[in-house]
């Protein structure tokens, strides 16, 4: 009898608990459509790209939409050049410099026209660091717990005097490795403000920080590291807080504010950022 009386204890209390669930349907309103203007500009002759794109739904798993605007272009405060960027179709819009088109410690202002809208940023390129070498050696066990195999080490120093700020994009195949664990960034030496030292080598969790898994036979590996303004440094820390934002202490999602304005309507906002760069590239390594 006291089962019994326990089963239909437990049946209740299951019946009791699943009523309680109603399905809420809530109403978020037609999301708002910002323009997105992605300009991350370098010092080299490589051919130099802004993309500018309208801003979808957070739950919209389509794809961007590229814009064609009226002008896209770089001014050269220095010498008041303007280097207008050529429109290629799918909002990529592209500039090759000659040598010395972009000169460290000058200040540069992104200027995008789209009918009566002007839209600005400005920024400093300052110098890169310098790549001593790039190795790689074969580990029974990985840095950081990983499985046998190849790993690479990036052995580089900050640049002496305390307020360096450094993004390290890892290319793995030719292909440049874009999950939110591959945004690694620097303050000075180390992975946060007031780290161990100025001027000295990147600290361990740096240098050997660019192998989600072991290399095989046959792969490559590359390593650009720029030197970013603070700004960017901020960004960047920002847009990684996001992507990994989940679990118990998850927040609502949020767009990362931009840099970029518009001239003729402050209260119109922006997404994406502006940077000018100073690079410095690793040479390739090919896995023996």
């Amino acid at each position: 009898m006291k089962n019994i009386f326990k089963l239909f204890i437990l049946t209740f209390s299951a019946i009791s608990l699943s009523s309680c669930e109603d399905s809420i349907d809530l109403d978020l309103g037609a999301p708002v459509e910002q323009l997105v203007i992605d300009a991350v500009i370098d010092q080299t002759t490589d051919t130099q790209f802004v993309h500018i794109t309208k801003s979808i739904a957070y739950l919209n798993n389509g794809g961007y939409t590229g814009v064609e605007v009226d002008t896209v272009g770089i001014l050269d405060t220095s010498s008041n050049t303007f280097h207008t960027f050529t429109y290629k179709g799918n909002g990529w819009y592209y500039f090759v410099p000659a040598p010395n088109t972009f000169s460290f410690g000058n200040t540069y202002q992104l200027i995008v026209r789209d009918g009566a809208d002007t839209y600005f940023s400005q920024s400093k390129l300052n110098s890169p660091t310098t790549v001593d070498s790039f190795t790689y050696k074969y580990e029974k066990v990985g840095p950081f717990g990983g499985t046998e195999g190849n790993y690479v080490t990036l052995w580089s120093k900050d640049k002496v005097g305390k307020g360096d700020y450094y993004w390290f994009k890892l290319y793995r195949n030719d292909s440049i490795q874009l999950s939110a664990s591959d945004i690694r960034i620097a303050n000075d030496n180390s992975t946060t403000p007031g780290g161990s030292g100025d001027g000295d080598l990147f600290i361990i969790p740096i240098r050997q920080n660019f192998s989600s898994r072991p290399y095989k036979t046959g792969e490559t590996a590359r390593i650009e590291i720029l030197s970013i303004t603070p700004e960017m440094y901020l960004y960047l820390n920002l847009i990684n807080t996001q992507l990994n934002n989940q679990g118990l202490f998850a927040v609502p999602p949020s767009n990362v504010p931009s840099n970029i304005f518009c001239i003729n309507n402050q209260n119109k906002k922006l997404l994406g950022f502006f940077c000018m760069t100073g690079m410095v590239s690793t040479p390739t390594i090919t896995f023996q």
